[in-house]
């Protein structure tokens, strides 16, 4: 059995006031874990927490083996574009914290970061600049910069949005490689479903407007029952091969 890295002890999540009732969530070294809900469910604030930049309304939040290294990938908008950086200095940043004040990137740092370019496939955009690379280019860099920074958990905040079906498939088949190559424990935030649970070992569904928390094994989660009460409407789950194909009926009263 993985060892534990982290559990959420009957936690409350929120800005000073509870979003929602309190819930326990156990995460083991190794897995991915998905968390599903529409906008605005509390998503967001429930990564913030686990990452140590909100703490919880009560409750504990209780690292057994010590406080892992987190690698952090915000939205791609996030990091201003007018900004006159190259993919390199972007992905650099991932080294600072390791740096010490007033200290400049060293060789080593540099071949870090030219690594973890090469990584997610642009060893050929080290100099260009982040702000004419593509969307999907975009998001890989701020994958290479937090993987820069040697992390036990890479953390993705909506990795896809507002890509084409092709950046997304190259976006969720990448995390997929790189968690058969390294194992590394993958918690990432999603809108869609479908896509989520195409990488996910796990799933957490959170929606503060209802109350509701749920996580637990990806099999478990994706139950037709459970989705549709999700949901609010008929929604089937089916694997294929390695996919999962979900479909919801269509709402007939909307």
């Amino acid at each position: 059995m993985p060892e534990t890295m982290m559990t959420l002890s009957d936690v409350t999540i929120g800005y000073r006031r509870p979003l929602m009732r309190p819930f326990t969530l156990e995460i083991r070294r190794g897995e991915v874990w998905g968390f599903v809900g529409p906008n605005g469910a509390g998503k967001t604030t429930l990564v913030k927490t686990i990452l140590g930049l909100v703490p919880p309304v009560s409750g504990a939040l209780v690292f057994p083996n010590g406080r892992p290294r987190f690698g952090y990938v915000p939205q791609r908008h996030m990091l201003n574009p007018a900004y006159p950086l190259t993919a390199l200095d972007v992905t650099l940043m991932g080294r600072y914290d390791r740096l010490g004040p007033g200290r400049v990137p060293t060789e080593q740092d540099r071949r870090r970061a030219r690594e973890e370019l090469g990584r997610v496939g642009l060893s050929d955009a080290v100099s260009k600049r982040y702000a004419l690379l593509s969307g999907g280019q975009q998001q890989k860099t701020l994958m290479a910069r937090a993987l820069a920074s040697d992390p036990d958990v890479l953390v993705l905040d909506e990795p896809t949005t507002g890509m084409d079906l092709p950046g997304e498939s190259d976006i969720l088949s990448f995390l997929k490689r790189l968690h058969e190559e390294t194992r590394i424990t993958i918690l990432m935030i999603g809108h869609h479903l479908d896509s989520v649970a195409g990488v996910a070992d796990h799933l957490g569904f959170i929606n503060k407007d209802e109350d509701r928390f749920e996580a637990g094994p990806a099999e478990s989660m994706l139950d037709d029952g459970r989705l549709s009460t999700l949901y609010g409407r008929r929604v089937t789950a089916k694997k294929h091969d390695a996919c999962w194909l979900i479909r919801a009926e269509e709402d007939r009263h909307g």
